[in-house]
């Protein structure tokens, strides 16, 4: 399900998609409805259970972020302790975190420092200091934070041989709309892309599948048999007509820019994404700064791009333990992407029992939550899991049938194989993944795993094992 690798924008094709119809609509208003919110709710909320007066909640908030190095977080909590809200007051703690946003960049920790540390007693200043050590620059980065990859970050796996274009939506170009897509995928060792997953897009339900099927048949260099897959991504903008188009771009960089400078944490994940934008040749390490600051700020989907960075070296070194902390905070707030990617890390390599049943945990999250995704992964893991008690090829059938189904992908073919195949059904399933032969051939996918299951299913067993992992 999942690999090592590293996620990559390929710097030589557009990333875009243009229409011949009328006018061109703003997506910004779609930005604002979509990102902002989810980006901003666990800073958003801690600052307004403050004004409302909700200490407690306020403090354990500000607390929670200002562990991960935020220094408005910091700051916040400074004052809190310095005024005793939420906690039993304390200038030795408020010093503390103060010095630590300073540290940070937020002057008002300064000023605040400097007020505070004529108040205490004598050789407080060393308590404040192990208070401190925990947090500061230099810790964060060995336990948390990504470091600087020791190439340029990019992995030339995701340098498309053979590019597809999205096709422009005959539906959207007719109402004259314009969108975003930011999708990831990996890259196998035959070169084929598989699993394109969106993780954002503007307006939501019209491009996905456009970006999904010209990610599809997309071709990549191959690599040696053996190599672990690589993780690749790309910004997708549909235009409706060239005209200034590459002036809208740069006025629309620009103004997000602003925006995220001035901490509108949604502003921040759009500028990361939009520096996948092949057009604006920027390298992998260029994005993630700006996933980081808001993943800092209480972001799941920055959180979960972090984590993900981490685990598969995209832009930093890889991290198998820090991706796994950017995660689960991700998954645990019920971030859908991250819940998948848990799962994959956990079936990596030849997972065992216990390992499967918490894939299976995080998988269950996702799909209760409608994430098409997760029901199309759990669907695979029920069809053909070999821990005997996880399997439900009745379940599977209903959620592969009920998931993101991409046409002309042979995955979901597969998964209704392999249930059938462990419920007995025997000729439908030979059916299935004959369809799945045929359309992985198509896209050129290495069909020698495709036709061991097809020999199994014709001589009327069934296959267990990693259906993703190819």
């Amino acid at each position: 399900m999942t690999s090592t690798g590293c996620l990559s924008a390929d710097p030589r094709p557009s990333g875009y998609a243009f229409g011949k119809g009328v006018g061109m609509r703003a997506l910004f208003p779609w930005v604002l409805i979509v990102l902002c919110p989810p980006a901003l709710a666990d800073l958003y909320t801690a600052h307004l259970a403050y004004q409302q007066g909700d200490f407690v909640r306020a403090f354990a908030d500000f607390r929670d972020l200002a562990e991960l190095g935020q220094p408005l977080a910091q700051y916040s909590l400074a004052v809190m302790y310095s005024k005793g809200q939420g906690t039993r007051q304390s200038e030795l703690n408020a010093y503390a975190w103060a010095t630590l946003a300073a540290e940070n960049g937020e002057a008002r920790g300064r000023a605040l420092a400097d007020e505070l540390r004529p108040m205490l007693a004598p050789g407080s200043e060393r308590i404040a200091e192990d208070i401190r050590a925990p947090y500061t620059r230099a810790t964060l980065d060995v336990k948390l934070m990504p470091q600087a990859p020791p190439d340029d970050g990019v992995d030339r796996r995701c340098w498309a041989l053979k590019q597809v274009i999205p096709e422009y939506p005959e539906d959207a170009q007719r109402l004259g709309m314009d969108g975003e897509v930011y999708v990831e995928w990996t890259v196998s060792a035959d070169g084929s892309a598989r699993h394109p997953r969106v993780a954002y897009a503007v307006p939501p339900n019209k491009f996905e599948s456009a970006v999904q099927s010209a990610v599809l048949h997309t071709r990549y260099p191959a690599a040696n048999p053996s190599a672990p897959a690589a993780h690749c991504s790309q910004m997708y903008r549909f235009i409706q007509g060239r005209g200034a188009e590459n002036l809208r771009l740069q006025q629309y960089v620009k103004e997000t820019r602003v925006k995220a400078d001035n901490g509108d944490v949604g502003a921040q994940v759009l500028y990361g994404m939009l520096l996948g934008l092949p057009q604006l040749q920027h390298k992998p390490q260029d994005g993630l700064p700006w996933f980081l600051k808001a993943a800092q700020a209480g972001s799941h989907l920055a959180q979960f791009e972090v984590g993900n960075a981490l685990m598969s070296g995209w832009g930093c070194q890889c991290d198998d333990h820090k991706g796994l902390v950017w995660l689960r905070r991700a998954a645990e707030a019920d971030e859908p992407n991250a819940q998948v990617a848990l799962a994959g890390y956990a079936l990596r390599g030849n997972p065992d029992a216990a390992s499967t049943r918490k894939a299976a945990i995080w998988l269950e999250r996702a799909a209760a939550h409608q994430d098409p995704y997760g029901m199309l992964y759990l669907s695979a893991l029920l069809a053909a899991t070999p821990v005997a008690e996880l399997r439900d090829s009745k379940r599977a059938l209903q959620l592969v049938d009920g998931a993101h189904s991409l046409r002309g992908d042979p995955t979901p073919f597969e998964i209704r194989a392999a249930a059938q195949a462990a419920s007995a059904d025997f000729a439908a399933a030979v059916r299935n993944e004959r369809e799945a032969i045929a359309l992985a051939t198509k896209l050129q996918w290495d069909l020698a795993p495709l036709d061991e299951r097809l020999v199994r299913y014709e001589s009327r067993q069934p296959w267990y094992g990693d259906l993703l992992a190819f």
